[in-house]
């Protein structure tokens, strides 16, 4: 064998622009497949935790029917034994509790439906950092009678930072609920539907608003790893009672994204797989030269006593390595490329940008930079090209020896 490693290593520089074109080809399509393969994956990434951090969080808990029956009616309150189960399980980075119920909302001219969110100033900064979004004015006190108003609602509304916002509602059992709040700040959101109806209000003077004291709609979960979402939605589940609570992760809460993301993929995929097809056929064509090129050659080892199956384990040492060599070389071309626009994504302007803000999500195109891109693609690549190489090396088994050495 290691003769034969020696053979396979000195016959590719042999013909070094032969093996340099082959190797090419195949480097071109890793390094296309990882470019592509990359920035779809990171503009999925992205959708995700924008939504996510935008609103609804990783995973949620609410009461039983709340979901299909968004009021106040299924709220609940925070047992004890519920705060010590989020705040020992592993993963979660943070518990973020809400009040949400719908009201009508006056400003001096203009009435409007909107969405109540009632929060924890600070716990809900850290997941979605609201305070960040402020545009004018400040972020809430925790405990004062006041609101932060979407930027869009603010404009319908026409009201603005120290104007007052009346609120009117039905509250938990069906008590009037009636308030009037001093706006503190005008906030916005990328999704215009959030644009457009939310008003945020410190957790205890919701409470008061609908008179559900101590009572709470849904916990919001952060978690540290994104990526074990399923794995801590389940075990909560297991520890919850089911009759009680229901946990939902957040591919069941944005059901619309998720067929976005799945429907965006299976074109993406299509477009990959016809990248890969074409390079495919150039790496078939490529090795199918190569070999008629060097019939001759092969006719004289087999001449002097070289066994076919020696002859063909070779030509696969040589392809093998070939493929090798240019897949490394061509992650290793993509890696700086991934890298900066992973960082730095570039960023759209103009009608485009505007579009894609529109769909609630920010105008830039994210890369993902993870080994298991690399891993895939390599793998991928490598397999396309022993098929691409199975029947030129199997030609070999076919090959008369008088016949190669008259070319």
């Amino acid at each position: 064998m290691r003769t034969l490693l020696k053979l396979a290593w000195r016959n590719l520089w042999r013909n070094a622009r032969r093996t340099l074109i082959t190797m090419a080809s195949i480097f071109l399509a890793i390094l296309l497949a990882l470019i592509m393969r990359s920035w779809q994956l990171g503009s999925y990434r992205k959708m995700v935790r924008d939504v996510v951090r935008s609103y609804s969080g990783y995973v949620q808990i609410h009461r039983r029917g709340y979901w299909d029956n968004k009021t106040l009616e299924y709220s609940f309150i925070m047992a004890d034994s519920l705060s010590l189960l989020l705040q020992q399980r592993a993963g979660v980075a943070g518990v973020i509790p809400r009040l949400e119920s719908f009201a009508l909302a006056s400003g001096a001219e203009q009435t409007k439906g909107i969405m109540v969110v009632g929060i924890d100033p600070a716990a809900e900064h850290k997941l979605t950092a609201l305070a960040g979004r402020i545009t004018k004015g400040r972020y809430l006190s925790p405990d004062e009678p006041e609101v932060l108003v979407a930027e869009r609602l603010a404009e319908f509304l026409r009201v603005t930072v120290d104007d007052t916002l009346v609120l009117l509602s039905q509250g938990y059992h069906g008590i009037s609920a009636a308030g009037k709040y001093s706006i503190c700040g005008l906030a916005h959101f990328a999704s215009p539907q959030l644009n457009n109806q939310l008003v945020y209000i410190p957790l205890p003077v919701c409470q008061l608003f609908f008179s559900a004291e101590n009572r709470l709609t849904s916990l919001a979960i952060d978690l540290e790893d994104p990526q074990k979402t399923a794995e801590v939605t389940a075990a909560l589940r297991q520890r919850l009672p089911e009759a009680d609570y229901e946990v939902m992760p957040w591919d069941d809460m944005q059901v619309e994204l998720v067929q976005q993301i799945e429907s965006d993929n299976a074109g993406g995929l299509i477009m990959l797989g016809i990248l890969y097809v074409i390079v495919t056929f150039g790496i078939f064509g490529t090795l199918t030269m190569m070999i008629h090129e060097r019939r001759r050659e092969f006719g004289v080892m087999l001449a002097v006593g070289l066994r076919k199956s020696r002859l063909l384990t070779m030509l696969t040492i040589e392809t093998a390595i070939m493929s090798a060599l240019a897949i490394v070389l061509g992650s290793l071309a993509s890696m700086p490329i991934i890298w900066h626009y992973t960082i730095h994504p570039p960023r759209f302007s103009g009608e485009l940008a505007k579009a894609i803000e529109n769909f609630g999500m920010e105008p830039v195109l994210p890369f993902l930079f993870e080994s298991s891109v690399f891993i895939h693609q390599a793998w991928t690549v490598l397999i396309l090209t022993a098929l691409a190489a199975a029947w030129p090396l199997a030609s070999v088994l076919k090959l008369r020896v008088v016949k190669a050495l008259h070319g």
